[in-house]
């Protein structure tokens, strides 16, 4: 047999926003065809003549030879639907992925709305928190959105992602939304509140909620994204994110089932915060009355990807890396900017500013401090 004489389909699914093309070889390319009809509905899929630029290519057949063969050729292979099935979603997951780099805030998490306000709980966790499966259980009382990934836009309208779920053991395959009795949601979506979830498997767990600072929420939530290097002010969209919902917290849970009062009462009882712009501190030469740079070893800050201060505690980027700050960590490098300084001067510039420290002397607490930055990569010495 070849594979070339065999049936082929291009079905097409929509996927935060962007069109993805799935082409099916191989002697059960039209029972495949049929399955992604049926499993991807909610994400508009159709057929197509032919696959463009955005596409995932798939083999089933009964031949081994055949399967090794596609394989081999980078095709996604097996001898059925089910098999391929979780490898297919991830495989369309990514070219979507690719396909927003740098314009979406993107998060690996699960989402739920009200089904009449578009209003939704974004439900944060690594594999083994309960994401797919809280996905599932909330969506039979809350409209779907997604159990994969959640994407923002620039002004965090939310992207409905409404992917068929796996259930069960991996040869199941992937059940779409309407076979499980999951709820429509509207096609306009906000985000209302943020849950990163903290799934305990033993004893008694009722579910508590932490609210976390914003400087720790962007600490998390950085964790969990994906491309979020290739944004413009990465940091930013997502304090921007933590900002829309009032505060980010996580729940402490066992059951599934917990979460749903959970995410009735954030979406009844939104706890907005209002948020005023940061003063701005005084720099260095205001501190000291005096321009920098004096004699003495000196320091730098290394070239960000970003920063971000929020009640004085600030999370910076470098590279691919989000490091959280203390509160004095964050004054020197606030105080640094785009210049250098010596440790003299920003313990000087720290004593004009907070006074005398109750433990230590200025002095040492910066070179402390300062030592913990170089290491970390956030400081250099000039």
């Amino acid at each position: 047999m070849t594979l070339s004489a065999s049936p082929r389909h291009v079905v097409a699914v929509t996927a935060l926003g962007t069109e993805v093309h799935v082409e099916v070889a191989g002697g059960h390319a039209d029972t495949v065809a049929a399955e992604l009809l049926r499993a991807w509905s909610r994400c508009d899929a159709r057929r197509v003549d032919d696959a463009q630029d955005r596409s995932v290519r798939v083999v089933v057949d009964d031949d081994p030879a055949a399967i090794e063969d596609a394989a081999a050729r980078g095709s996604i292979a097996g001898p059925s639907a089910s098999v391929v099935g979780d490898q297919v979603a991830l495989a369309v997951t990514l070219q979507a992925m690719e396909a927003n780099e740098g314009d979406l805030l993107m998060l690996r998490a699960a989402a739920v709305a009200d089904a009449e306000t578009g209003r939704c709980v974004v439900l944060v966790g690594p594999a083994g928190s309960g994401r797919s499966t809280a996905a599932r259980t909330l969506a039979r009382h809350f409209g779907y959105v997604t159990d994969d990934t959640v994407a923002f836009t620039p002004s965090l309208d939310l992207l409905p992602y409404r992917k068929p779920l796996g259930v069960g053991e991996a040869a199941e395959g992937l059940r779409s939304p309407d076979e499980l009795g999951l709820r429509e949601a509207p096609e306009a979506l906000r985000p209302a509140a943020v849950l990163l979830l903290e799934r305990h498997s033993e004893g008694f767990v009722p579910p508590e909620l932490t609210e976390l600072s914003t400087a720790e929420a962007v600490a998390h939530l950085s964790g969990n994204a994906s491309y979020l290097r290739s944004l413009d002010r990465p940091l930013h969209r997502l304090a921007a994110l933590v900002e829309e919902v009032g505060a980010v917290h996580r729940v402490d849970y066992r059951e599934a089932d917990d979460l749903v009062a959970v995410t009735q009462q954030l979406l009844n009882h939104p706890t907005p915060r209002d948020t005023e712009p940061e003063p701005d501190e005084p720099t260095l030469t205001e501190l000291l009355g005096r321009a920098t740079l004096g004699d003495g070893p000196s320091v730098r800050c290394e070239d960000f990807v970003d920063l971000h201060v929020s009640d004085g505690v600030g999370t910076v980027m470098l590279g691919e890396t989000v490091v959280a700050l203390s509160f004095l960590a964050t004054r020197i490098v606030t105080l640094l900017g785009d210049g250098a300084a010596t440790l003299d001067e920003l313990a000087e510039a720290l004593l004009v500013e907070f006074g005398e420290p109750e433990s230590g002397d200025a002095r040492s607490l910066v070179e402390t401090h300062v030592a913990d930055l170089v290491e970390v990569g956030v400081l250099t010495r000039a």
